[in-house]
């Protein structure tokens, strides 16, 4: 009894082999489970590509808005007319095109990195 007492060399020799043996059974288990039902890749859900494009259309109608509110904002303050409204229009549309192209290539490396060719 002496022995089986935590903390005694006895014990702690004998849960080393245990942990060692368990850790063993433990990898031999996976391996099988592997061979017989092989994990699956997870495929893109069904609205995804429909998520990422309302994400793109959103990134240029933003853009443009802001620039349209900016340059009427300035047309209204300096008493010009439409012309600040068309300037930032302008490249508000460029900012969100600029946007929508980054997040296409975005979508198109997380899209390669997963079939294994990126």
């Amino acid at each position: 009894m002496a022995g089986m007492r935590p903390g005694s060399p006895e014990g702690d020799g004998k849960a080393a082999g245990d942990d060692a043996a368990l850790d063993s059974l433990s990898r031999r288990i996976d391996a099988a489970r592997e061979r017989i039902d092989p994990p699956r890749r997870r495929s893109p859900g069904k609205y995804q590509s429909l998520s990422v494009a309302w994400r793109m259309v959103l990134e240029l109608v933003i853009g443009c808005a802001f620039g349209a509110a900016i340059g009427y904002a300035f047309d209204e303050v300096a008493g010009t007319g439409p012309l600040f409204l068309v300037v930032f229009g302008l490249l508000g549309f460029a900012a969100g095109v600029k946007t929508m192209m980054a997040s296409a290539r975005q979508m198109q490396r997380k899209g390669s990195e997963g079939d294994g060719l990126g």
